[in-house]
């Protein structure tokens, strides 16, 4: 994967040293952020740190793929992207997409430009077949970003989703997914806005 895509509107990059202080001041204390998430919002900028620091490990590692949203003309990050691959060994064709967005800077139609991007460039990769993500039956605008990137709603899978904000039973979740027809094929997705 390529640490740095750039759209119409937005560097991807992966994190930084210094994202900590915009992400806990940005996202990683808001409540509303965390409402959809598998994690509480954070009570110190360590916690937050801590976090990016395990994104930019994972990194190195090859395990997943975390990056931080940077509209051009802005300082630092305001939301960040995702992805994991899903496998019990070896080598995946499969990955899970997840992703979140500071409020103010909600509804610029800036995720649908992320997503989209990215799972071009990932299904673009030798051996990447397929991306998915999980969204919350009750969260429609999350399912809206996803459908206008290009993912097609597969189905309803009940009580997969674990979000500690909503309570401690597992939620029921829609599956959206993009595929790669065959090997060289390209996804089509729609243009941003």
């Amino acid at each position: 994967m390529d640490r740095e895509l750039t759209t119409v509107r937005l560097l991807l990059r992966a994190p930084r040293p210094g994202d900590a202080a915009f992400a806990f001041e940005r996202w990683a204390t808001d409540a509303r952020v965390h409402r959809h998430l598998g994690w509480l919002a954070h009570d110190t900028v360590e916690q937050t740190r801590r976090q990016l620091d395990w994104d930019q490990a994972c990194w190195i590692k090859r395990s997943a793929w975390t990056w931080m949203l940077v509209p051009h003309g802005e300082r630092g990050p305001v939301g960040m992207v995702r992805l994991l691959p899903q496998r019990a060994g070896g080598a995946s064709h499969h990955l899970q997409l997840g992703y979140l967005l500071a409020p103010a800077w909600q509804g610029r139609g800036l995720m649908r430009e992320a997503v989209g991007a990215l799972v071009a460039h990932a299904l673009a990769q030798p051996g990447i077949w397929r991306i998915d993500a999980l969204c919350d039956v009750e969260h429609p605008a999350s399912a809206r970003v996803l459908e206008a990137a290009g993912l097609r709603r597969e189905g309803r899978l009940a009580r997969v989703l674990h979000q500690p904000a909503l309570g401690e039973a597992p939620r029921d979740a829609w599956l959206h997914a993009a595929t790669r027809a065959e090997p060289g094929a390209a996804l089509a997705l729609s243009s941003p806005a």
